[in-house]
Formats: structure tokens, C-alpha cells, sequence
């Protein structure tokens, strides 16, 4: 192989190509791009001394730097968002109200107050105190703000005063427990209506009810106070009972008793005055009993007792 005469004959071949080659691609020194290479590098090295000879504080100041940065970039679009969804809460409120006061002026509309022209004529007038339950109903229904809230209890307050003084004019404005209501009340004094001038009905309205109950000619030994006076009423028959009833309560003269018995008024007298007698005479001896035992007698039983005879004193001494 290495005796072979081609071989020689090769080697021309590659150094003409050669020499080509280093012809075609010679270039000058301004073709070349000059690169700072060695001034990149030394710049990136001299940054990382620097940082290198940074402290660790100014270090973290640096990071919290750019993170503050970035969290306020966040809280600028949260702010951003909120106020969005505030307007836009806000705008679709007014839109409600705007179409709550179109749908009640729809239903409620404004009436023309000016003169009627036409035929149609309203049935009657409305008094002031209608037209002013109508205003005061509307306001009501229209109440939307603090002030329409205010203005109504302003309303309210006038309407509470009209009536108080009404009341004060009109009423005898007592309730019962620091005054009585019948505190000055005169006893002849006529009522209205004329029922009210009855004795039991005065009484009622006292609260004293004894008299309303036992108001019965039958039970008319439960009218009076007095023991004795008790006893002898309870031991008189009916028909001086129902009487006794008529001419003492009732206060009845004899000719309307006779029309009610259906007897005369000489009779109706007559039995009168037997029943008064027999009265008399128990009450005169149950007096009498009482002066002996010394009990204490009222002006009206030792008058009595003074025109019966009977002398307080020496009954007294017995």
C-alpha cells in the first residue's frame, strides 16, 4: 500500500482543495463581529460580588420589596372588583325603587283635583276628615325613608292630641281608683236617661250589690241594718210582705196599690195601718228589752220609745 503510485498522484488533489477553501472563506477584520464576551462575563461576575458582598438584611428587604409590590397589585383588583360589585348592588337597587313607585303609581293614580267639565258628577263631597283618613292612608302605603316614617308619627302625634282634647272637653276623665266616679255628684241631680235616677241603680255603680239582690218583697227582712227590725219583718206574712214592699220601697200610694191588688183603697189603708201596729209593738218591746240590759239606742229608738210612754231613765234604774 504504501509502495502505490495513486497515492502520490492523490496528494496534489488535496492541497489544491485546500488552498481553495482558505481562498473562499477569507474575510476581513471588519466581517468579524467583536464580542464583549469578557467584559459579559466580568460584568455578570462583578453582579454576583456585588450581590455576594450585599447582608442578608438588604437582601430580605429586597424580596419583601418585590412582594409588596405584587400583593398590592392583588388588592388594587380585589378594590377594584368590590366597588364594581357595590355599584352595581347600588344601581339595581335604585332600578327596584324606580319600579316600586311606577308599579304604585300605576295602581294609585294621581286624580286630577281642578273643576269637571264633564257630566259624570261625584255623589257627594267628601268631608274634611275623609279626605284627611285618605291622605294619612296614602302616606302610609308610600313610607319609604326615615323622613316619611317621621313625618307620619307627626300625624300620628295631631291625632292624639284631637282626641285628648275631645276627651278633656267632653268626658269626665276619671279612672276610678285616685277619684270616685261618682266623687261631687249631686243626690237630686237628674241623669240621663231617666233609668239612671233609680236609688239601686246609683248603687250599682257604686259596686253595692246587697240591695239589688234582696230586692225581693219576700226577702225584704234582708233590707234593713237592724237585728230586730230583721226578725219582726221576717215574721210577717206575705200579703203584709208585698205591702209593706209597695208603700215602703216602691213608695206607692194606696189607690195604685188598690188598682194592683184589685181591692179598695179604705181596705188597702186598713190593712196598712194593722200591719204597722203589729210592727210597732214588737219593736217597742225588743227597745224595751234593749233599755233594760242598758244597750245603747239611737236618737230615732229613744224617740220612739218617748212617744210610746216609756221613760228611758227610769227603765234604766229597774
Amino acid at each position: 500500500m504504501c509502495d502505490d503510485p495513486k497515492r502520490y498522484e492523490n496528494d496534489g488533489l488535496y492541497e489544491d482543495e485546500d488552498t481553495e477553501y482558505e481562498d473562499e472563506y477569507e474575510a476581513d477584520d471588519s466581517d468579524y463581529i467583536v464580542d464583549d464576551e469578557d467584559e459579559d462575563e466580568n460584568a455578570l461576575w462583578d453582579d454576583a460580588e456585588e450581590d455576594a458582598d450585599d447582608p442578608p438584611e438588604k437582601k430580605r428587604r429586597k424580596r419583601k420589596k418585590k412582594d409588596i409590590f405584587a400583593d398590592s397589585d392583588t388588592d388594587a383588583e380585589d378594590a377594584e372588583a368590590e366597588e364594581y360589585e357595590k355599584t352595581r348592588r347600588r344601581l339595581a337597587k335604585e332600578q327596584r325603587i324606580i319600579d316600586e313607585i311606577e308599579a304604585d303609581a300605576a295602581e294609585n293614580p294621581i286624580e286630577d283635583d281642578g273643576d269637571d267639565t264633564g257630566d259624570e258628577q261625584p255623589e257627594r263631597k267628601l268631608l274634611k276628615r275623609e279626605l284627611r283618613a285618605q291622605a294619612l292612608k296614602r302616606l302610609e302605603d308610600s313610607a319609604r325613608t326615615l323622613k316619611d316614617y317621621e313625618n307620619l308619627v307627626a300625624w300620628y302625634d295631631r291625632l292624639d292630641a284631637n282626641r285628648q282634647r275631645k276627651e278633656r272637653y267632653h268626658e269626665l276623665y276619671r279612672s276610678g281608683d285616685d277619684v270616685p266616679l261618682d266623687y261631687g255628684a249631686s243626690e237630686d241631680a237628674l241623669c240621663f236617661p231617666d233609668t239612671l235616677n233609680d236609688v239601686l241603680t246609683r248603687q250599682e255603680r257604686k259596686g253595692d250589690f246587697i240591695d239589688s239582690i234582696f230586692y225581693c218583697p219576700y226577702d225584704i227582712h234582708e233590707l234593713v241594718t237592724d237585728a230586730d227590725m230583721s226578725v219582726i219583718l221576717r215574721e210577717l206574712n206575705e200579703d203584709h210582705k208585698f205591702l209593706l214592699f209597695l208603700s215602703a220601697l216602691w213608695q206607692y200610694s194606696s189607690v195604685k196599690i188598690a188598682a194592683i191588688r184589685g181591692q179598695s183603697d179604705r181596705n188597702i189603708r186598713k190593712v196598712r195601718n194593722t200591719m204597722l201596729k203589729k210592727i210597732r209593738k214588737k219593736l217597742l218591746a225588743a227597745l224595751t228589752e234593749k233599755v233594760q240590759a242598758q244597750q245603747p239606742l239611737t236618737l230615732l229608738e229613744k224617740e220612739f220609745l218617748k212617744e210610746n210612754g216609756v221613760d228611758i231613765e227610769k227603765a234604766t234604774k229597774k
